[in-house]
């Protein structure tokens, strides 16, 4: 017994030793203590820094923070649960691995599980596993810092897995594995991701309900059907804090909510960079769309470089492009220095990282799947693949986007729809293992002959078309005509030819990966290549197929060690200035840069603005409407004590950048203050056009529709001997005290969010308004007072013990299969 145990679990533990060995060889220098330079998780760390001093503090991450924008909650940026009751597993099902070692690992093991589960041998199943954990998009996600994308595709397929297990009749197990990998999927956190799987799952269902109806399998369809629903559940409910705080943040935010606001004219210099606009029209759709993947540039899963890769850095000392610039003066340094700006993309994209390259390899298996494979799983998978290409085309294919945009649930919150890619790699993977295991389980005959053919002239007639196509394209662009005034046209010329030979050399590399397949399968069709070695070789061929594409955009010159990382956040001359001052709270605002999508001074200081693709929709119209007009009333409000400027060029420094210089605002108003004036507003837009002009010192305008929270007018004469002082900030609650010997009105520079901050006047629950459209304001009694806010959401608090109880949950139904399973109390596994 134990001998059969260990012959069927030894394939199984040398192909994910394979998997290990891989990851850490492919992500060796971590080993050594270096450290992945992501540019999105620099600003990152860069945003999250106060956050991740507080957890090193209390142990845990706050739910506010005030390094960006003024003050924001941390829903999307390093809240956790104060159970934290993911992270053992994780850590079992990763090994342990640091990052991005870990990533691969799983997403190969996890597509390794889906593929057994499905059916296919260990060496089958491995082969898919290399093609679906190195697919390019992987290595250029990771390598921009998209860690939250790259957790969750590396769950994504242990969950399919799960939901496979459910369909192939082994209940309790499947249940539970998808419900535990669907939670930490979810808890990845990356919405769209999960979007598109629940569009898929919705697919998968479909598909599997119509055979089972067709078979009249009734039974099965309502059991399954009952099981996903429940394991659906079950990881809602193990994420209802994370969820429920997302949801009640995206009301909001510029991503889910809508501006109070009347749409002024469109400019280019109103409307933050990042902010969605707040209807419906032309630009929301523009700003959607605007990562739409070109039809043509769809064969990148064939061959790589079909629009040229990534926006820079794919020329090399001896390209078209270097010569041209050496016969224009460059010296040998400069002339390689600006190889890597040259934007060899041409594509219909703004910009990219790199392409999605499924691997020629992976694409030739899926389509002789998709002639051999006999089950309900081909149309699935078909049906996923075309559905994700026409998403990922965007504004490409406007009649079918354009509608779902429109009518599709919570479609419209999400960019750049290329990410729609992610769904055909997991489909041409898994289908390219089904394909193989298809060709293995066959016995020699005409006809497995004669649809073997038919799959060769289809990969055959793509690439020859892609090798006729690069006599044909232009290999210009939209984003060209700049390019052309600025470079010339000789070097103009020169960039032309470099995509040309990159598009070319490309198509003949996946040329020869695919004689080098198609020849293994053709002499193991005639009995002359033994199956365990067509399956080898075709690993090892796809191996290096994708790792060769995968180090143009991750290798080791993306490790930086830990000193240089740390040179990535310099402290200068003007931040240590400005931390010198002893005053616990203040704003800064930078402008040597673009303050409100600059991450790097939240670094030090409590920024007026910051980097953050969800920002409270508030302080987005003030940022259009005051902020980037420099209103010095509204910045005094937002107590900006210093602006950092660009300093003045000194003698002698014409081949340096001068340091930057603080300045002190002598107007900040400071933590809170009591105003004489209340000017009633009768809507929003009217709020915000008296700001305009406003003293914000002495008057403080409101919205009519909080007037009942206002309890008590001000005194209309001043009061010298007033005063309202800060105590404590600890970002989840924050003291002052007040002493007065008539009501006030304060005005707190603090970002107003009704959705979790409570007043407290003496430690009774005290209303308090929105006012000058941002900030907090309360009616203060006379004497003295201690005036507290604290941030208690209940989404957080209650969404929490809800996540627990259903984490636990679904612990007990994994155990509870696992127990059947080894017991034998089910049936073996049943084709769907």
């Amino acid at each position: 017994m134990k001998n059969n145990w260990l012959k069927v679990a030894l394939p199984h533990f040398v192909a994910a030793l394979i998997l290990l060995l891989i990851a850490v060889i492919y992500c060796k220098p971590v080993l050594s203590g270096k450290v992945l330079s992501q540019s999105d998780n620099i600003q990152w760390q860069a945003t999250a820094k106060e956050s991740m001093d507080y957890k090193a503090k209390h142990g845990i991450t706050p739910l506010w923070t005030t390094s960006m924008f003024g003050g924001m909650p941390t829903y999307q940026l390093s809240a956790e649960s104060p159970y934290r009751q993911l992270d053992w597993i994780q850590h079992i099902f990763s090994l342990g691995l640091p990052k991005p070692m870990a990533y691969f690992f799983m997403a190969g093991l996890g597509f390794y599980l889906l593929c057994v589960v499905l059916g296919a041998s260990p060496w089958v199943a491995l082969l898919g596993a290399i093609g679906y954990a190195y697919s390019s998009y992987d290595p250029i996600i990771v390598a921009t810092g998209h860690d939250s994308k790259m957790l969750a595709l590396s769950y994504l397929p242990a969950v399919v897995a799960g939901l496979m297990l459910i369909l192939r009749k082994k209940y309790a197990l499947g249940a539970g594995v998808m419900a535990l990998f669907l939670d930490y999927f979810v808890a990845a956190n990356h919405l769209q991701v999960t979007y598109y799987f629940f569009l898929v799952l919705g697919v998968i269902c479909l598909v599997f309900a119509v055979y089972n109806i067709i078979a009249k399998q009734y039974k099965h369809l309502f059991i399954s059907a009952a099981l996903i629903i429940a394991a659906v559940g079950f990881a809602i409910g193990s994420n209802a804090m994370l969820l429920w705080t997302t949801y009640e943040y995206s009301k909001a935010s510029n991503r889910g909510g809508a501006s109070e606001l009347t749409p002024v004219t469109a400019d280019a210099n109103t409307t933050d960079a990042n902010a969605a606009p707040a209807s419906k029209d032309t630009r929301d759709r523009e700003y959607a769309f605007n990562w739409s993947y070109g039809l043509f540039e769809t064969f990148t899963f064939f061959v790589p470089n079909v629009n040229g890769g990534a926006s820079g850095g794919e020329l090399s000392p001896g390209s078209n492009t270097y010569e041209a610039l050496k016969a224009m003066g460059y010296p040998d340094a400069q002339a390689e220095q600006a190889l890597a700006h040259i934007p060899t993309y041409w594509g219909d994209q703004p910009f990219t990282s790199g392409p999605v390259y499924l691997g020629i390899v992976i694409c030739m298996l899926a389509i002789m799947g998709w002639f051999l494979v006999d089950s309900w799983h081909k149309w699935w998978l078909l049906a996923v693949t075309i559905f994700g290409i026409f998403l990922a085309w965007g504004s490409n294919f406007k009649l079918f986007n354009y509608f779902l945009f429109d009518h599709l649930p919570f479609y419209d919150k999400f960019r750049a729809p290329s990410q729609a890619l992610v769904i055909p790699q997991l489909a041409v993977a898994i289908m390219a293992a089904l394909g193989l295991q298809a060709l293995i389980s066959a016995k020699p005959s005409p006809e497995l002959w004669t649809k073997l053919k038919r799959s060769f002239y289809v990969t055959g007639g793509i690439l020859g078309f892609l090798l006729l196509a690069s006599f044909m394209v232009s290999y210009s662009s939209t984003n060209d005509a700049q390019l052309a005034q600025q470079a010339g046209e000789q070097l103009m010329q020169a960039i032309v030819k470099d995509r040309q030979s990159l598009f070319r050399s490309d198509v003949f590399r996946s040329i020869i990966f695919a004689a080098l397949a198609v020849a293994m399968i053709w002499f193991y069709y005639n009995g002359k290549l033994k199956r365990n070695y067509l399956l080898g070789g075709l690993v090892v061929i796809t191996l290096i197929d994708l790792l060769g594409v995968d180090l143009r955009y991750l290798s080791d010159k993306n490790y930086q060690d830990a000193a240089t990382y740390s040179a990535n956040f310099p402290e200068t001359s003007a931040d240590q200035q400005i931390l010198q001052d002893p005053d616990p709270y203040y704003r800064v605002l930078n402008l040597t840069t673009d303050p409100f999508t600059d991450a790097f001074t939240s670094y030090y200081h409590h920024s007026i603005g910051g980097y953050h693709p969800a920002k409270l929709q508030l302080y987005v119209d003030l940022i259009d409407r005051q902020l980037r007009k420099n209103n010095i009333h509204v910045l005094n409000m937002l107590n900006t004590k210093y602006v950092i400027v660009p300093g003045q060029q000194q003698p002698g420094q014409q081949q340096q950048a001068a340091a930057p210089v603080a300045q002190r605002n002598p107007e900040a108003l400071g933590n809170a203050w009591f105003v004489q004036h209340i000017i009633w507003a009768d809507n929003a837009d009217m709020e915000m056009k008296t700001l305009d002009s406003l003293d914000t010192k002495t008057t403080v305008v409101i919205d009519k529709r909080y007037k009942a929270d206002v309890t008590t007018p001000p005194a209309s004469a001043a009061d010298s001997t007033a005063s309202i002082k800060l105590i404590s900030n600890d970002l989840n609650s924050i003291s002052y005290t007040s002493n007065t010997s008539t009501p006030q009105y304060a005005v707190f520079s603090e970002v107003y969010y009704k959705a979790g901050w409570k007043a407290f006047i003496d430690g009774k629950e005290t209303p308090y308004s929105r006012v000058n459209y941002l900030l907090r304001g309360m009616s203060v009694p006379a004497g003295q007072h201690k005036i507290e806010f604290r941030f208690e959401p209940a989404s957080y608090y209650t969404g929490s013990k809800i996540s627990i109880f259903s984490y636990a949950a679904t612990l007990v139904v994994v155990i509870i299969g696992l127990v059947l399973g080894f017991r034998g109390k089910k049936n073996d596994p049943q084709p769907a």
